[in-house]
């Protein structure tokens, strides 16, 4: 069975799905649509896929299986109500949206969908979060009492005119970079409670389009997580998620696994891909992980689940979701200097 994918947003995470596509079997990129007609004729120059003249003529071809969103955030509500209407399976790239209000429509809209939908967190794909998760579940550092979130971007370049550098559109650090994190969190930890927070929110201020959060997430389980996020133009670029327990911690960076540092020896390094091909033999659902790109094995992981396979684990509208909601009390926290809480 071929699955056949049609692409909105023809940009740079646009063509890097198409590439890990590419990779797959039983796949084919067959339609594309983007507002700037040399970026679709890059596509279909690419991987042969037909240029469309809108998200709902995509969507309604009878070759399209799955719509891929990969728009700019504030223009992803149009390609899921076009993906929607046509009755077809959904991936959209995070953030969801980029209006509270919507957020909570496309809740509404989406759980009553039949078909897939699901959102590009793809750091739920990797074999080092997969472990992770596992990790804490069988309690390896005791009692979980906080978490670090360190993720400053030191080399951001947008400009005055780039939707990237206008928060009206994108949101900033808190729903764009941060997002992912706080969905680990999320998944990690459970729901949030409160949030008390600080930051730029690209003020118009500054110099040159730039950006700074500092959040303190507390959550009902009792966790307090710390997150620091940045889109700066000089300094260094890093990527750090250390959570803490009473019996040691854990710490996943950019690299493709764990390092624990345990009560009482040296630190030492759990290989994700190892440690996993290992427990298979005791879980059978660890057969479906893959230890290449995260971005292949979401898209693999997509592929499967669109072919039958109901035991692939998707993210969902809720978790994208919840994750905007972590989003948007960092940024009320931020405008009115007070803490914040969630329902």
């Amino acid at each position: 069975m071929t699955i056949r994918y049609g692409i909105i947003g023809a940009g740079r995470m646009g063509s890097s799905h198409a590439r890990h596509i590419r990779e797959l079997k039983n796949t084919q990129i067959t339609a594309v649509y983007d507002v700037r007609p040399e970026a679709a004729e890059a596509m279909h120059h690419d991987h042969g896929a037909a240029v469309c003249a809108s998200a709902r003529e995509l969507a309604e071809r009878p070759d399209v299986d799955c719509v891929i969103i990969t728009s700019p955030t504030y223009c992803h509500p149009e390609g899921i109500r076009a993906a929607m209407a046509a009755g077809k399976a959904i991936f959209c790239e995070k953030a969801l949206c980029r209006s509270r209000e919507t957020a909570d429509e496309l809740l509404r809209e989406v759980e009553s969908y039949d078909k897939v939908f699901t959102v590009g967190f793809v750091r739920r794909h990797m074999p080092k979060t997969i472990l992770m998760r596992r990790l804490l579940a069988e309690g390896l550092i005791g009692k979980v009492r906080y978490c670090n979130v360190d993720l400053p971007l030191g080399m951001y370049r947008r400009l005055p005119g780039d939707w990237f550098a206008d928060f009206e559109l994108c949101g900033g650090v808190p729903i764009d970079m941060l997002s992912h994190h706080i969905d680990l969190a999320n998944l990690f930890f459970g729901d949030a409670e409160r949030v008390y927070a600080d930051g730029l929110l690209l003020s118009k201020e500054l110099p040159r389009p730039s950006d700074y959060a500092a959040a303190v997430v507390t959550y009902r389980s009792g966790v307090i997580c710390n997150m620091m996020c940045s889109w700066w133009r000089s300094g260094r670029s890093a990527e750090l998620m250390e959570i803490c327990g009473d019996e040691g911690t854990l710490t996943l960076d950019g690299s493709a696994d764990i390092t624990y540092y345990p009560l009482e020896g040296e630190a030492r390094t759990i290989h994700a891909a190892d440690r996993l091909k290992k427990d298979s033999a005791l879980d059978p659902s660890l057969n479906q992980v893959s230890f290449g790109n995260g971005f292949t094995q979401e898209l693999s992981n997509l592929t499967e689940r669109l072919a039958g396979n109901t035991a692939i684990e998707l993210p969902t509208i809720r978790d994208a979701w919840k994750s905007l909601a972590v989003s948007f009390a960092i940024i009320d926290s931020i405008r009115s200097k007070s803490i914040v809480r969630l329902p």
